[in-house]
């Protein structure tokens, strides 16, 4: 019976494998079998994985902007896991818009609250910030303790621009040896932070490494 109602999604495929598309028994149907309702029924991709089944602590490759940013607030203090380069880039990419528009409303605006509101954004960020960049270290397969001299390099060039600056105000560049000197830090900072954050970055833009799974959590 089988044989004279055979229809070609029948046939397996030719290397033995599952094949990716819909099989139909034409017998089920002639005999009047019910199917189901594939109209309102919604069915998970026979092949790529759902989304909905990449745990939190495992990198989402291509993570779309939303879930992105969910995953960014539901991971605020993991640690622990990998995260995928659009995870890192996505939350980035929206944080830095926010500071960038509560920075310009706050110059534009004698509106003090606008200024305190993007101190305390920085802050509430400052946490998940720093767990997304460990987790996409594990990702590229490096221990998240880079994450301290990456770190370190920036705010000890941000601290030396600032010395430099302080020292070449406060004596109205009337003493041109101590301006000098402070001319002399504010470029040695910048150089250190802009090469730390240099090479921040492309870690951050690095290709995964699946030998990164030894960061995983262990049942």
């Amino acid at each position: 019976m089988r044989d004279q109602y055979q229809v070609p999604f029948d046939d397996p495929s030719t290397n033995d494998r599952p094949s990716c598309e819909s099989r139909h028994d034409a017998d089920a149907g002639s005999h009047g079998a019910e199917t189901p309702d594939r109209g309102n029924t919604a069915i998970a991709p026979v092949c790529g994985r759902p989304a909905a089944t990449y745990p939190l602590d495992l990198p989402y490759p291509g993570c779309p902007p939303i879930q992105a940013v969910e995953r960014f607030f539901r991971n605020y203090a993991t640690f622990s896991g990998r995260a995928s380069r659009s995870e890192f880039w996505w939350p980035t990419l929206m944080m830095g818009i926010a500071e960038t528009v509560l920075g310009a409303l706050a110059a534009a605006s004698d509106i003090g609250i606008v200024g305190t509101m993007q101190g305390v954004l920085s802050l509430a960020l400052l946490v998940p910030s720093l767990a997304v960049g460990v987790r996409r270290l594990h990702d590229i397969n490096l221990n998240g303790a880079w994450l301290i001299p990456f770190a370190g390099l920036t705010v000890l060039g941000s601290v030396l621009s600032v010395m430099g600056a302080m020292a070449a105000v406060f004596v109205l560049f009337l003493v041109p040896d101590v301006v000098e000197q402070g001319i002399n830090l504010i470029l040695l900072g910048s150089i250190i932070a802009t090469v730390a954050g240099v090479a921040y970055a492309i870690c951050m833009a690095w290709p995964s490494n699946p030998a990164g799974a030894r960061f995983d959590k262990r049942p």
